[in-house]
C-alpha cells in the first residue's frame, strides 16, 4: 500500500483503551516519506473529528476529502498504526493544513510553541 504525507484515509482503531479514539473514523498520514518508506507495514497518523472543541491544536482540515462534514486533526493524539487498519483512501489535506498540524506535534514533543503561537 503506497501511502503519501497529508492522505486521509478511513481506519478501524479498535481495540482502543481509555480516551483514545475508538471505531473507524478517519485519520491524516503525519510521517514523513522517508519513514513512509522504510516502515513499509506502518503508518503515523492523527485521528480526525467532526466536533470543534475550539481548541488551537485541533488543526480544521482543507483539501480534497470525502468526508461528511468540516473535520479537525487531533494533533495530540499521535498514533502508530498498522497499514492493515487502514480501509479506504478518503482524499488528501492542503499542505498547509498538514504542515499546522506537524507544528502542534513538533511543539508537543519540544515544548516550543507553533510559529502562529509565538
Amino acid at each position: 500500500m503506497d501511502l503519501s504525507p497529508g492522505q486521509v484515509w478511513w481506519a478501524r482503531s479498535d481495540p482502543s483503551v481509555g480516551r483514545e479514539q475508538a471505531g473507524r473514523r478517519p485519520v491524516m498520514i503525519v510521517a514523513g516519506s522517508d519513514y513512509l518508506g522504510l516502515m513499509t507495514t506502518l503508518a503515523l497518523v492523527v485521528p480526525l473529528t467532526t466536533t470543534d472543541r475550539g481548541w488551537p491544536n485541533h488543526v480544521p482540515v482543507h483539501g480534497h476529502t470525502d468526508l461528511p462534514g468540516q473535520s479537525f486533526a487531533m494533533s495530540e493524539q499521535v498514533r502508530v498504526v498498522s497499514r492493515d487498519r487502514l480501509d479506504r483512501l478518503a482524499g488528501i489535506v492542503t499542505p498547509s493544513c498538514l504542515d499546522e498540524t506537524r507544528e502542534w506535534i513538533h511543539h508537543f514533543l519540544v515544548d516550543r510553541a507553533p510559529r502562529a503561537m509565538d
